[in-house]
């Protein structure tokens, strides 16, 4: 029971997360939330591509996650690689700060998931996993 149990919790724990880069992918394709298209369409069209596409990537891990839920304690290899994108996408929040400075705060809560969640998420699997194959 105790193993469902924490199975299920993943399950949400993964849903709820999945719900950041889905939403922020579809806003960011649309323009709605993306300052920099609000303001004024990029002169730089390579920009306005690479936006573009980095929100649909971020569309397609919000999707990958919903995938590997159903059957998240079979499915270790899947949720390493998107828990991995996750983070990655996370350091990238980094270098941008080191770079260019602090962003408004709620990137900052971003960030704080990206970099935390992921790992917390792969351990937690590894658990889920490895009382499946006891059980099975």
């Amino acid at each position: 029971m105790k193993q469902h149990t924490s199975r299920r919790a993943l399950q949400c724990v993964m849903a709820v997360s999945a719900c950041a880069p889905l939403l922020s992918g579809i806003l960011g394709l649309s323009g709605i939330y993306n300052p920099i298209l609000l303001e004024k369409p990029p002169e730089n069209l390579i920009l306005d591509s690479n936006l573009r596409f980095l929100n649909a990537m971020c569309v397609a891990v919000g999707l990958a996650f919903y995938f590997v839920i159903p059957v998240i304690e079979k499915e270790t290899l899947a949720c390493r690689i998107i828990c991995f994108a996750v983070f990655f996408g996370g350091l990238g929040r980094v270098i941008s700060i080191v770079d260019l400075g602090t962003p408004p705060v709620i990137f900052i809560y971003f960030l704080i998931l990206e970099l935390s969640l992921p790992i917390l998420i792969i351990v937690w699997q590894m658990r889920v996993a490895r009382a499946a194959q006891i059980n099975d």
